[in-house]
């Protein structure tokens, strides 16, 4: 049996749908037939439904590389830091993920699927591999000849990953547009007792986030929708949150401001939608 129909198998084992990939050969050019990027098969397929074992069987009887299908089929969004200036702002604007592949040029870092459609951004950098998109897996090589490798921590199961939040890698298009919106919040008016009245009840609603099963990514889309669905201010999001979430051994109120300040500057809903 080759080791990388022992990966496929592991891969799958945790719900992520896998397809093979020709390894590369010496000296071939980057994204064509040979370079270990390019499936060996049509995988739209395997965008619905996760492969069998006797596909995968039939497909890595040979060594192989192996891709992950990313989007909702695998549940994981997957943010590609190719460069040393995209790594430095990932390390500076997104959440610590334990899933983590170190390849030839920098980091894939690996996220729970958040639910809705996230489409793939290549334009961007980092990349996006998002629903429609696939990534090279661990243990798979790249036309350097460097091994895609894990990093972080593995064993950490799928559903204690963070959540991804398109809003994180949001990029304000102009200046104007970022005053805007700083002025737009600047105007909204104290949120009243039955709007206040209302986002308790939402938050009560959703399980309390614990320390190391998702509480990063949790309660920072339990900010957004605070500051962004229910157009609070900082202040009175911070006071619910804690309300709801704090007290805790772990928790402090600094951490909880951060989550805030978080959402503030990266959310997308529009403001005041939920009020």
């Amino acid at each position: 049996m080759s080791s990388t129909l022992e990966t496929a198998r592991r891969l799958l084992a945790r719900g992520l749908s896998v397809i093979p990939v020709p390894r590369p050969r010496p000296g071939a050019a980057r994204d064509c037939p040979g370079d270990g990027k390019v499936p060996a098969l049509a995988w739209r397929t395997y965008q619905e439904r996760l492969p069998t074992d006797a596909e995968l069987v039939a497909w890595f009887a040979e060594p192989m590389n192996v891709a992950v299908v990313t989007g909702a089929i695998s549940g994981v969004i997957v943010i590609d830091a190719d460069s040393r200036d995209a790594l430095r702002w990932c390390t500076s604007h997104l959440i610590y993920t334990p899933w983590q592949t170190q390849t030839a040029r920098g980091f894939h870092l690996w996220y729970r699927h958040p639910g809705v459609r996230v489409p793939n951004r290549a334009h961007l950098d980092p990349h996006v591999r998002g629903d429609g998109g696939y990534v090279i897996a661990p243990g798979s090589v790249h036309a350097s000849g460097a091994t895609y490798a894990e990093a972080g921590d593995w064993t950490v199961p799928h559903e204690a990953l963070p959540r991804f939040w398109p809003g994180w890698l949001q990029r304000p298009q102009r200046q104007a547009l970022a005053g805007d919106t700083v002025r737009a919040r600047s105007h909204v008016s104290p949120a009243g007792a039955d709007v206040m009245t209302r986002a308790r009840r939402y938050l009560a609603a959703i399980p309390r986030p614990e320390i190391g099963h998702g509480s990063d990514s949790e309660t920072l889309y339990a900010a957004c929708r605070l500051v962004r669905g229910f157009g609070l201010s900082a202040p009175d999001a911070e006071s619910l949150l804690w309300e709801w979430a704090g007290g805790r051994p772990g928790w402090t109120r600094d951490w909880i401001a951060a989550k805030v300040a978080h959402a503030e500057r990266y959310g997308t809903e529009p403001i005041g939608a939920l009020r």
